[in-house]
């Protein structure tokens, strides 16, 4: 049988200081179900999410809405102590109250992306052919009750807010409308949790390391005795 010879040992000790793996928790809904009109109970989804490891690293959530009007919409994502508000009255300033009227979402949130979604409008967005916004956003993170999320609102609730916690136990994603006229249709969401790379690295230099010293203290026992003959 093969030894693993001490170069080898030490090219995995030096390339392990970049190898990290990473575990990722997912959970997803789709069909057709209308968000009740102005109307204060809205469509709630409750799930759970379980797996070894111990801390989120990002989060990405994914919507799929059309008809209404995206003004009138809020939905947030709850977890334990962590709470991201995703959408909240978008495109509503101190001179606009509705906020804005195209109809529906096609988009992906996450925590690291800069563009805020409250102001879409105003920074070159694109739209399918049912005229749903697409692309990445940032959440909208106004934490307010809907009337009176403005676009100067501080965004205190966003999905890099989640990070670092607890991965693992329930979760809700819950949608409202929240201002009379026009009927917005869920077509599905996601939620796609990563968790924080685990240290296997540092598991690997350990083993690289303490391989190479036992074949050190071979070489130096063989040098050794060469010297007494």
């Amino acid at each position: 049988m093969k030894t693993i010879g001490p170069r080898f040992l030490l090219l995995l000790w030096l390339t392990g200081q970049s190898i990290t793996a990473q575990a990722g928790l997912y959970a997803s809904w789709s069909g057709t179900q209308a968000i009740p009109d102005n109307h204060g109970s809205g469509l709630a989804y409750s799930f759970n999410l379980s797996d070894p490891v111990t801390a989120i690293g990002n989060v990405v959530v994914t919507l799929n809405i059309s008809g209404g009007y995206n003004g009138d919409l809020y939905a947030y994502l709850s977890h334990g102590d962590g709470f991201a508000v995703l959408l909240n009255r978008v495109g509503r300033t101190g001179t606009s109250d509705y906020g804005y009227s195209t109809p529906g979402f096609v988009a992906t949130l996450t925590g690291s992306a800069t563009a805020d979604i409250h102001n879409y409008q105003t920074l070159s967005p694109t739209y399918n052919g049912n005229g749903q916004l697409t692309g990445t956003w940032g959440a909208d993170g106004r934490d307010v009750d809907p009337g009176l999320a403005y676009n100067s609102t501080d965004r205190t609730a966003t999905l890099a807010g989640l990070n670092g916690l607890d991965p693992n136990g329930a979760r809700t994603i819950y949608f409202r409308d929240a201002s009379p006229s026009g009927i917005s249709t869920l077509n599905g969401w996601s939620v796609d949790v990563t968790a924080v790379p685990e240290p296997v690295n540092v598991a690997l230099g350990v083993f690289a390391v303490a391989g190479i010293l036992v074949h050190g203290g071979r070489v130096w026992r063989r040098w050794r005795l060469r010297r007494k003959v």
